[in-house]
């Protein structure tokens, strides 16, 4: 688990019991290392060089990398660095809420060669904004400002592998706790 408060032991509690529960379910032995996103980055490298080489050391273990939800820019681009680790080495990654928008940037910017590509939360006069404030929302009210509840997501191609997830369905209701999505024209 790659993130920003992984030196904090309930800090992600509820996606800890969830891989606890899901890995029982499959009669898997579930083993978590904790990956503190800023030690990947390139300025621990000369800060911090043993926790660098940890960190590296640990991810490049894993069998698996999950990107939790978070705000601010602190430890992004180590979670960047995770994505793209994974993409380019065939690791299987989960992004939850920053975590899946930190992977929309890597691959905005590694694949699609838009280097400027970023979040408009981390830079707001983004020149290419692929994750951005939710329209609906206020940003002068920052009470008002998420997404939240049920919603429903349709989806736009029948034998698409999410529809499949959820049989064949056209749509799925989905509980959200959203400040920014992925930018539409990125799709």
């Amino acid at each position: 688990m790659v993130g920003k408060y992984t030196g904090i032991s309930d800090s992600y509690l509820s996606i800890l019991k969830a891989l606890l529960h899901a890995s029982v379910a499959l009669d898997r032995k579930l083993v978590v290392d904790w990956v503190p996103s800023c030690d990947l980055e390139d300025s621990a490298a000369v800060e911090t060089p043993d926790a660098y080489e940890k960190a590296w050391g640990l991810l490049k273990g894993a069998n698996g990398v999950l990107v939790p939800g978070g705000f601010g820019d602190r430890g992004v681009q180590g979670k960047i660095l995770a994505a793209k680790h994974a993409r380019e080495n065939n690791v299987p990654y989960l992004g939850i809420c920053l975590g899946m928008q930190i992977a929309v940037i890597e691959y905005a910017r590694s694949v699609m060669k838009l280097r400027d590509a970023n979040s408009t939360e981390f830079d707001p006069a983004a020149k290419t904004p692929c994750v951005i404030f939710m329209p609906e929302g206020s940003k002068t009210h920052m009470g008002a400002t998420m997404r939240l509840g049920s919603r429903r997501t349709f989806f736009q191609v029948n034998n698409c592998k999410s529809a499949k997830l959820y049989a064949n369905a056209n749509y799925v209701d989905e509980r959200h706790r959203h400040r920014y999505e992925v930018c539409q024209r990125m799709r």
